[in-house]
């Protein structure tokens, strides 16, 4: 185990490796808009096992995944309504989950086996630039 002491702020390099132990399946405890959070690479159903073991959760509760931009959402769903669209437009970033009809890039660990995603973009600049800093470094977009 290993502590980061961010409560002074953070560097970039301190980002590279918070995104380091993202990718090689380690989690972490970081805050969130409303509470610290567990997170780990969606993609990676073995860090996602870890979750649900840290935490006992029972695996048939789904997790959330954490977004960092419109384009980030419409990679884990399948499909986005006008209506839906104006409520991520509206009140994205924020402390709320929207559920949407996830794609097959999901691995079913995260959704419990369900055909729904909920999706999150936190409002909390560190989350935001883990995010977007692994976003960058699995894809262009």
């Amino acid at each position: 185990m290993e502590y980061i002491n961010l409560k002074n702020g953070y560097t970039k390099n301190d980002i590279i490796k918070i995104v380091e132990i993202i990718k090689s399946g380690g989690i972490l405890i970081v805050p969130t808009d409303t509470v610290y959070g567990i997170i780990a690479d969606s993609m990676n159903e073995k860090a996602i096992k870890k979750i649900y073991d840290l935490k006992q959760r029972d695996i048939s509760k789904p997790v959330n995944i954490l977004v960092s931009n419109f384009d980030m959402i419409k990679n884990v769903t399948s499909k986005i309504s006008e209506e839906e669209e104006k409520i991520i437009k509206r009140f994205f970033p924020g402390p709320i989950t929207i559920i949407l009809d996830r794609n097959e890039k999901i691995p079913s660990i995260v959704t419990a086996g369900l055909k729904t995603i909920g999706v999150r973009m936190p409002e909390n600049k560190l989350l935001m630039d883990i995010i977007e800093f692994l976003r960058k470094t699995y894809c262009c977009n």
